[in-house]
């Protein structure tokens, strides 16, 4: 009742989730999970979001995977511990575990120069 009540408000419940903002890379960019690449719908500096994804992985299990980003003059090609946030028809959504400080302030920069500076 009241999730239909926020709609109707102009709330929007998975915004309010995020903690980063996020970008919707273009050129090569795509995960790979268990071996299979799987399109990357977007990205933040705290996780992804792949689809279409058919696999094994449940919410709040850990996993390895592989981030590609080719976009412009970023060029991101990382290995990475994240945990499924969910899975549903949008695809799979991932937080990241933990990253490097050197990559992560390569990531900063990337979100800066596409949001406008705004993280």
């Amino acid at each position: 009742m009241f999730s239909g009540l926020k709609r109707f408000l102009g709330g929007n419940e998975e915004k309010e989730g995020r903690q980063a903002p996020r970008v919707q890379p273009s050129g090569i960019c795509h995960v790979t999970i268990d071996g299979k690449q799987i399109p990357l719908k977007n990205w933040s500096a705290v996780g992804i979001l792949a689809a279409p994804y058919s696999g094994s992985l449940v919410p709040k299990q850990r996993f390895r995977l592989a981030v590609k980003v080719k976009q412009d003059h970023f060029d991101f090609d990382f290995d990475a511990e994240a945990i499924v946030v969910r899975i549903d028809q949008s695809g799979i959504a991932a937080r990241f575990v933990f990253l490097n400080p050197a990559l992560k302030k390569r990531i900063d920069e990337y979100f800066a120069y596409y949001t406008g500076g705004k993280s």
